[in-house]
């Protein structure tokens, strides 16, 4: 089985639009490895309705070796910040794929001007 890992430097996970979002993401694959690897900065909507996945960015490593780990850097966008209601949340995240495998890494980010997700009254 894959092992994906990423991590943030600093272990930062709030930002504003304009920081840079650096961090590092592993991978082990037993046997062949894959075509590729991608790491993505998303944001999704979750609770009533449909979700929504948007990847507002990605670094895609081709030809990866069997065993390695990478640099990556993005820009955290102007939006949309992250929300929480009563009725719908956005989420921001960065995740870990590679090709034809099921295994992915994940973590949780937040995106606004005060560092924190926007709640309303």
């Amino acid at each position: 089985m894959p092992t994906l890992t990423a991590e943030l430097s600093g272990g930062q996970t709030a930002f504003r639009p304009g920081d840079p979002i650096d961090g590092l993401v592993g991978w082990e694959f037993e046997g062949d490895p894959p075509k590729w690897v991608e790491v993505r900065l998303f944001w999704a909507t979750a609770g009533k309705g449909t979700p929504d996945v948007f990847i507002a960015d990605a670094v895609e490593f081709e030809a990866p070796a069997a065993v390695d780990a990478q640099a990556f850097r993005f820009v955290a966008p102007a939006g949309p910040f992250s929300y929480e209601g009563r009725l719908i949340e956005i989420g921001w995240g960065i995740e870990v794929v590679a090709h034809k495998t099921k295994e992915t890494a994940q973590i949780d980010l937040t995106l606004s001007s005060m560092g924190e997700a926007v709640r309303l009254p």
